[in-house]
């Protein structure tokens, strides 16, 4: 705003400034020398002065006027040159010969020989002229803006009008100093309407009708001298006879100039576009097509389109208004009609915008040349105006219900560039209100679409969750049923063994080697149900997130090695064949070491259970390098079996706790015999473990099958170091690890 206020300022002094100059130019050509107190040499350099000057602010009020942009580099840059030659022309004057600006017949001579004040003055007027022409030019087609492009042509008229009043001023002739004096006047006139007011009035439209009238008068000319003619050579007397003749004469005249005149017109019409839209049969074509939009979709494709049509536009479109507060409302452009390449742009306007009072208290339409130049807008903020300017539209209409704002209907340039008039604004508004009840309903059907669409995937949601929640339960059962079989087994093995210490110690019938194997047996049971309840444990620590991690540094190779050298003998009795391949020469890697074992034996275990006797399991690596800057590198683990697979309904199923993929029904008491179960807790860990690592871990498997033995692939991405959010448990400082197991020091969450 303050810009603009001084900018507003500047104008009004370099117009003053100009009115001053060019009354003192008056002052000088019109008073005798002795008022004046100049002689011939000192009015000539005067008078050049003068002009000079004159020009230079006449010149900076037109580009400001052009650039609408404060202290821009041309207007400068015309101030350097006009200072410039300024400083040419008095030099030449004070330092050569006597100027002769304005003495009779120096134009003639300073054409034909030119001096070198002359040559200063009439250069640097030609080249003022030139350099005006081409800015006011340059403007008018590169604006987008009929209104702007017709500013540009109003000073393209202006400077003309001007530049030759200055040549016939100082052209030594006292007539044609009297002309260029008023028509010099006339173009500070002109300069000071275009700044009083910014909308001039239509530069094309007055020359259209200026030729129209031209060529009608013409043609009518034509048509009275023929008569005019066939009558004098006919030398009709005064009597009755001749009367008649001269009667029949005007008739044929008559009949004659209609059908020409109606020509002539019809041929202007096309060669001069001057159409007017006829209001009523637009409003009722725009209506009939807008009452059958039922949809959102419908109604903005119809409006656009018989918009465009009827207003002669290039393109239309349609804006939703939505109240998003007690301080503004929300502008959403639809992509649909004139706003394809705009995908839902939105904008905040200002309920105490004058835009928003424009549209929502006044009801009225707004075109983007008021916008961009009435005074009225001045106070609506950048933001705001640019929002408008990327639409490309040239005229906006409020879109009212029941006195509620609740859409725009904007409409972009004409086809003939020509400019938005009062009566195509009305037209607009017109159309606007016709379009408000069909638009209510439109959004009201779209809504209850919406709705509708979102209920239904709610249902698919919920029947999902439905059907997970079985599954779950099931699952739930399942573990029970599995868990107390898992702990009645090892229970029963204890208390059997003890009864029969018991019985033995009172018969004193006890061994060593009796008591070594039943300690052994104890052992065993113990040992189970200790591997249970530690798994129980280890997923209710995944549950709230609690599972602390100590990193140190090792090898996948390790790893792997440690998580299935326990697995052995369970390997050699159920006759499986197990390699591994890739594993050398992988990077360090950051790692718990032993909940990483965990995790890779639960999943060795896994397809050791899953794949029958005489099966084989592989375990391949590779690493996979960092695809952007900053991201880390990864190294990639497979193992695959040729087990029963698994139903690809199941695969992201398995990692859930609890859950079994077969029939509880076929459990099997062996921890790694074919189709064994367990609790379903060791995908459960094994995948908490790994995520906890920041790495990944999925499943993949053509389906299940006890015939075919399709076989599963597990994937492991593992990051050659963990995320900076992993939780941690950290050594001693000065302290070595054993065995890759830091002593602890505390825990913390980085």
């Amino acid at each position: 705003v303050q810009m603009r206020g001084r900018e507003v300022h500047a104008g009004r002094g370099l117009l003053s400034l100009t009115i001053i100059l060019s009354l003192v130019v008056a002052l000088v050509l019109l008073l005798p020398p002795e008022i004046t107190f100049l002689n011939n040499t000192e009015r000539g350099l005067t008078l050049a002065l003068a002009i000079i000057v004159l020009l230079i602010p006449f010149g900076a009020v037109v580009m400001s006027d052009l650039q609408r942009t404060p202290a821009s580099r041309l207007i400068r840059a015309w101030l350097i040159l006009g200072v410039v030659w300024l400083l040419g022309a008095a030099a030449a004057g004070v330092m050569g010969e006597p100027v002769p600006v304005g003495q009779p017949g120096w134009l003639v001579r300073a054409v034909a020989a030119p001096d070198p004040a002359s040559l200063v003055v009439l250069g640097g007027l030609a080249l003022a002229g030139l350099i005006l022409l081409f800015a006011a030019f340059y403007s008018f087609y590169a604006t987008l803006l009929p209104e702007i492009a017709n500013r540009a042509l109003f000073w393209v008229l202006d400077i003309a009008v001007v530049v030759m009043g200055i040549v016939l001023t100082i052209s030594g002739t006292q007539s044609l100093t009297l002309l260029g004096l008023l028509s010099l006047q006339a173009g500070i006139i002109g300069m000071t309407y275009g700044q009083m007011t910014y909308r001039v009035f239509d530069i094309r439209n007055g020359l259209n009708r200026a030729l129209r009238t031209l060529f009608l008068a013409a043609i009518t000319g034509v048509i009275i001298y023929a008569a005019l003619s066939i009558e004098s050579r006919l030398e009709l007397g005064s009597d009755a006879e001749g009367a008649v003749v001269l009667a029949g004469i005007a008739l044929a005249v008559a009949l004659i100039y209609v059908p020409v005149r109606e020509i002539v017109e019809g041929v202007l019409n096309r060669l001069i576009s001057d159409s007017v839209t006829d209001v009523a049969q637009a409003t009722r074509k725009y209506s009939q097509q807008v009452s059958q939009g039922v949809e959102l979709d419908q109604l903005i494709q119809a409006s656009s389109e018989t918009l465009s049509h009827v207003m002669q536009a290039h393109r239309s479109g349609l804006i939703l208004v939505n109240d998003s507060g007690d301080s503004a409302v929300e502008l959403t452009v639809m992509p649909r009609g004139g706003f394809i390449e705009m995908q839902d742009k939105k904008a905040q306007i200002a309920k105490s915008s004058p835009i928003y009072r424009q549209f929502a208290n006044d009801h009225a339409p707004l075109s983007q040349f008021d916008l961009e130049f009435s005074p009225k807008y001045r106070t609506v903020s950048e933001t705001e105006r640019q929002f408008f300017r990327d639409l490309h539209m040239s005229a906006y209409a409020p879109i009212m219900v029941e006195n509620t704002l609740i859409g725009l209907l904007a409409c972009g340039p004409k086809a003939n560039d020509a400019p938005f008039y009062p009566r195509d604004l009305e037209l607009l508004a017109t159309m606007a209100t016709q379009t408000g009840v069909a638009l209510r309903n439109a959004r009201l059907v779209d809504d209850l679409r919406r709705l509708n669409n979102s209920i239904s995937s709610l249902n698919k949601e919920m029947e999902a969750a439905n059907q997970q929640l079985e599954k779950l339960d099931a699952v739930k059962t399942d573990f029970v049923t599995i868990a107390s079989h898992e702990l009645r087994t090892p229970l029963a093995q204890l208390r059997g063994y003890t009864d029969i210490l018991d019985a033995l110690n009172e018969q004193g019938m006890l061994d060593q080697d009796q008591i070594a194997g039943m300690i052994a047996n104890l052992r065993k049971a113990t040992e189970r149900m200790e591997e249970l309840i530690a798994a129980m444990l280890d997923v209710s620590q995944l549950d709230v997130n609690a599972m602390d991690l100590r990193f140190t540094q090792t090898t996948p190779e390790t790893v792997i090695r440690m998580a299935i050298e326990p697995l052995n003998d369970a390997i050699k009795q159920r006759r499986l064949s197990l390699s591994a391949r890739g594993l050398r020469g992988l990077p360090m890697i950051e790692a718990d070491m032993q909940r990483l074992v965990q995790a890779f034996r639960n999943i060795v275990v896994n397809a050791i259970k899953f794949t029958p006797d005489g099966g084989r399991i592989e375990i391949t690596a590779t690493t996979k390098p960092a695809e952007n800057p900053g991201e880390k590198d990864q190294i990639l683990i497979a193992i695959t079996d040729s087990g029963v697979g698994i139903d690809k309904k199941n695969l992201d199923l398995i990692f859930q706790k609890f859950f079994r993929a077969y029939d509880p029904g076929l459990h099997s008491t062996g921890t790694y015999k074919f189709m064994g179960a367990g609790p379903g807790l060791g995908l459960t860990i094994a995948k908490g473990v790994i995520e906890g690592h920041g790495g990944k871990i999925w499943a993949e498997s053509p389906g299940h099958s006890l015939e075919t033995f399709p076989g599963t692939t597990f994937y492991i991405l593992l990051p050659v170091s963990p995320p900076e959010n992993a939780r941690r448990v950290l050594p001693f400082e000065g302290q070595s690890s054993a065995a890759g197991e830091p002593t602890l020091m505390h825990s913390r969450t980085s």
